[in-house]
């Protein structure tokens, strides 16, 4: 299989993933990006550079199968994957407590901007911390588990 399917799979399986626990974790006010961190992720860890397009595609299509804003998505694709990119050499000397943060804090970027974007008028404030907290919990809770199963989380060349 080809790698730009791979990622349309692992998008949508995320997709799924995040869609099906909106509803638990709408209860405390909570909201975990989880296709965006998992794109996050990929961008991070891949040797190849992504290019603006791939990124831009992938959002869109992100868009579609959530049914958002067209461009909502594909915007801040291009953004996490140019502020990666362009961090790419000081992440080498950056410990994981600093990376799990920089993670953390742009999945509370995410729901900030996408909170603005779909509900200006209900927007809370208690959901963007409760969720800032949550996803860098969730950032750091991820980097434990990948120190303990490596292989899991390795990328092919």
């Amino acid at each position: 299989m080809s790698k730009f399917t791979k990622n349309i799979i692992a998008v949508i399986f995320l997709n799924y993933i995040e869609l099906s626990i909106v509803g638990l974790m709408s209860k405390f006010s909570i909201i975990l990006p989880l296709t965006f961190l998992g794109y996050s992720f990929y961008v991070y860890r891949s040797n190849a550079n992504t290019s603006p397009i791939a990124a831009f595609l992938l959002g869109l299509f992100v868009d579609l199968i959530q049914g958002t804003y067209f461009g909502l998505n594909a915007t801040l694709f291009c953004i996490i994957t140019y502020l990666i990119q362009s961090y790419s050499n000081k992440f080498k000397i950056f410990s994981n407590l600093q990376i799990c943060l920089f993670f953390g804090l742009s999945a509370a970027g995410y729901v900030g901007f996408t909170q603005l974007v779909l509900s200006l008028y209900n927007f809370s404030y208690l959901t963007l911390i409760i969720s800032t907290i949550f996803n860098i919990i969730f950032c750091f809770g991820v980097a434990i588990f990948s120190s303990y199963f490596t292989r899991i989380f390795r990328l092919q060349k």
